[in-house]
This record gives structure tokens, C-alpha cells and sequence, in this order.
């Protein structure tokens, strides 16, 4: 006998490596007879599915408009970008935008943004609910209007006696 005898399998075991491997094809391939065909597709239609219950919200429009509001930040055109969407669409869903919108310092939107901010907040993770608190502390302590400070500050203590049990 000689040193690699132990190393080499013998015939039973190449056979069983080989059913092995052709078992191991048939699986995968019965897996992949179980993905559906066009997932692409399937996509677009579920996402068109979703806009259409979405109703006005689900337009390219509104798309359009709502992107805007985002790109103009910061410009001489944020405020009519805002007024423009609120009154078509009424106040944003999401939160980020309506944290944007409470820097515009007209006090009809800004009350609609807060309005809607206490609507949403339950909905909100952990984090956005920690980022909607702290913009509300900041718009409460340093607003030039009292009105908004009041308003704000309103907000923010019921927001607060709701995480309290």
C-alpha cells in the first residue's frame, strides 16, 4: 500500500457525491420554477395598484408639486411652492415635509403643519417622533410670533402627555 490510499475516495463515495450534486440542481431548480417570471413588472403594477387608491395624492402632478416644495427649500419660491400644494392637496402626509413647511413663518400654514403634525405623530417612528418634538421645542422657544409660540408649544405638551402612560 502505498502513502496516498487514504486520500483517494472510493468508487461508493464518487457515487454518492454525484447524486449528491444532481439532487442539489434538482432543488434549486424547482426553487427557481417558483419565482415569478417578470418581477419587474409586477412591481410597476403593484405600484400603480398603490397610486391609484392614493387618489389625488397618487398623481404625476402632485409629484411634480410636492418635489418643488423639497428643491425650493431655502428660496424665494418655498412659500408659493407650499401655498400652491396646501391648496390643492391640502397639508403634506409626511412628516418631513411638514417640518419644512413650519420654516415658512406664515402663521395659516404653519397652524395647518402643526394641526397636522399632532394628526400623524401616533403613526410616526421613533426617530421622526424625536425629530418632530425637537423642531415643535425650537419653533416654541424662538418664533417672532407668539401666536406660532403658543401654538407650538401646545402641540408639543400634548404630543408629550401621550408618550407618558
Amino acid at each position: 500500500m502505498s502513502d496516498y490510499d487514504d486520500e483517494q475516495p472510493d468508487w461508493r463515495e464518487i457515487d454518492r457525491r454525484k447524486d449528491k450534486s444532481r439532487q442539489y440542481g434538482r432543488q434549486e431548480k424547482e426553487y427557481k420554477k417558483d419565482l415569478p417570471k417578470d418581477r419587474w413588472n409586477i412591481a410597476r403594477r403593484k405600484e400603480a395598484l398603490d397610486r391609484l387608491f392614493m387618489g389625488e395624492k397618487g398623481t404625476v402632478e402632485h409629484d411634480k408639486i410636492y418635489n418643488k416644495i423639497h428643491k425650493s427649500y431655502g428660496t424665494p419660491a418655498f412659500l408659493a411652492n407650499v401655498r400652491k400644494y396646501i391648496e390643492k392637496y391640502g397639508p403634506p402626509d409626511d412628516i418631513s415635509t411638514l417640518l419644512l413647511v413650519l420654516d415658512t413663518k406664515e402663521k395659516d400654514v404653519v397652524f395647518g403643519a402643526l394641526d397636522k403634525i399632532g394628526e400623524v405623530f401616533r403613526s410616526l417612528s421613533p426617530r421622526q417622533k424625536e425629530d418632530a418634538k425637537r423642531k415643535l421645542s425650537i419653533l416654541r422657544l424662538t418664533d417672532r410670533s407668539v401666536e406660532v409660540r403658543d401654538k407650538a408649544d401646545e402641540i408639543f405638551q400634548a404630543l408629550d402627555e401621550n408618550r407618558q402612560p
